[in-house]
């Protein structure tokens, strides 16, 4: 359903809203459809009209009860939380009604359905009906992640009262606390007695920001924000509400602009959540930019590169394996993380690297990093000559049917240390880079030679 026709429909259906209620006090007298009339789509039976009440009050449900629904209808057209655009149910998008999903009576002994009316309640078997068996359970899952995500949301909220409680009145940063908990607190009991399983991605979208808000408000306070694990109310909930259920299986790497983003890791490794990189209004639209990558990826404040950068950090913290020597850690490994050298502050330059030397050592220090870049590059490509040569020579053993198993083993091993120098990058373990290409070389004449 295209925006622009919401208004009509909300219209529509807040009309039908109030017409139910008004009419609610013909239906005491009136019994409810059994259960066999109950079919996804269908409207109920129309009650008769009945004659307006003689006085004021007299036998008017309203008197009452009011608005008994109001919540779930807003929840259903995805509007009434804090902080959101309207985000309707795809269910409301295309005219599910509430009849739909309550099909299960509440009432099955007869003789009490033409005392106490009938209640319809939902069933997982409407899902079933619908979508196959394939959505079995993911109605419990939906109930179930709203609970989780708002367990998390729990002792955050109370430390946030506890910090208002204890502030100093005269803080310039109350009334933004105040306000905060406020909208947090509001968008959380919304959530519960709304029954945002009516609606479940608008529930989680509010739970989400209420989770930021309360994160906010504490630090504002001067307060450590409470601990645990909240990746889920972060944006981590598509796969649980929807995803895993439906048998949705994620990419391993998807293309960004002209980058080969590893998809799965960004989640499983680096803590992204779905709703850092797509819209949690618009199913699949992406919202990043290249300001977004830039955030985490460059930021100044960013500590976890190695991450991302797994072969940079294997070879220069001596953790990489390879066949032809072990590989030692960088001397400066257990002192200088890769923002030691690394300052994303500033434009990134083989200058601006050879400045932060002078951090630690002496001036004349900075004239090394040009050495490491540029001697090691004729080094790769002695080496990656000595290889190709190698390979050429096993190539023309095996075209003439001669087997070279010990050549070949010997290649191997000359391919991967080259790779890892070439990856893991020379300035990031000169001595090791030294070792590595000098024995990759040997090696490969040798495997050339056994090739002949």
């Amino acid at each position: 359903m295209r925006r622009a026709a919401l208004p009509g429909v909300l219209l529509a259906v807040t009309l039908a809203v109030g017409g139910a209620q008004a009419a609610e006090p013909s239906r005491g007298a009136e019994q409810g459809p059994p259960a066999t009339l109950q079919h996804p789509g269908l409207h109920p039976p129309v009650p008769e009209a009945t004659t307006a009440p003689q006085r004021p009050g007299e036998l008017d449900c309203r008197g009452c009860h009011q608005k008994k629904h109001r919540g779930v209808v807003e929840m259903y057209l995805g509007m009434g939380g804090h902080g959101t655009p309207m985000i309707p149910s795809h269910m409301f998008q295309v005219r599910v009604e509430c009849v739909a999903c309550h099909i299960a009576p509440k009432e099955t002994e007869q003789e009490r359905i033409g005392l106490v009316g009938q209640t319809f309640r939902p069933s997982e078997q409407a899902c079933l009906n619908c979508h196959g068996a394939k959505y079995r359970g993911m109605l419990h899952q939906w109930t179930d992640t709203l609970e989780r995500m708002g367990a998390v949301l729990t002792p955050k909220l109370q430390a946030v009262h506890d910090a208002i409680a204890r502030a100093d009145a005269g803080s310039p940063k109350l009334a933004r606390a105040r306000k905060l908990t406020a909208d947090a607190e509001y968008n959380i009991r919304f959530v519960v007695f709304a029954r945002g399983v009516h609606n479940v991605f608008y529930a989680a979208d509010l739970l989400k920001l209420a989770n930021g808000w309360l994160d906010e408000a504490v630090a504002l306070l001067g307060r450590t924000p409470v601990g645990g694990d909240d990746q889920l109310v972060r944006g981590g909930y598509c796969a649980v509400l929807c995803h895993k259920a439906a048998g949705v299986t994620q990419t391993e790497t998807v293309r960004f602009g002209r980058v080969t983003v590893p998809h799965v890791r960004h989640v499983s490794e680096f803590g992204a959540t779905c709703t850092s990189c797509h819209s949690a209004e618009k199913h699949k639209a992406v919202t990043a930019t290249a300001a977004t990558c830039a955030s985490c990826h460059h930021s100044p404040l960013n500590e976890r590169c190695e991450g991302c950068h797994r072969e940079q950090s294997a070879f220069y913290r001596g953790t990489a394996q390879v066949t032809l020597a072990k590989v030692a850690p960088n001397l400066m490994a257990a002192a200088v993380p890769c923002t030691g050298c690394h300052d994303w502050s500033k434009k990134p330059s083989r200058a601006a690297l050879a400045e932060a030397c002078r951090g630690c050592h002496e001036p004349q220090y900075t004239t090394i990093l040009p050495e490491w870049t540029g001697g090691f590059r004729g080094e790769v490509r002695k080496t990656a000559e000595a290889v190709s040569r190698a390979e050429v020579a096993l190539a023309r053993a095996r075209r003439g049917g001669r087997r070279a198993a010990e050549a070949d083993a010997l290649l191997r091993s000359a391919q991967e240390a080259l790779a890892l120098v070439r990856k893991g990058g020379a300035a990031h373990n000169p001595l090791a880079a030294g070792a590595l290409l000098s024995a990759a070389r040997d090696t490969a004449v040798q495997a050339a030679a056994r090739a002949r």
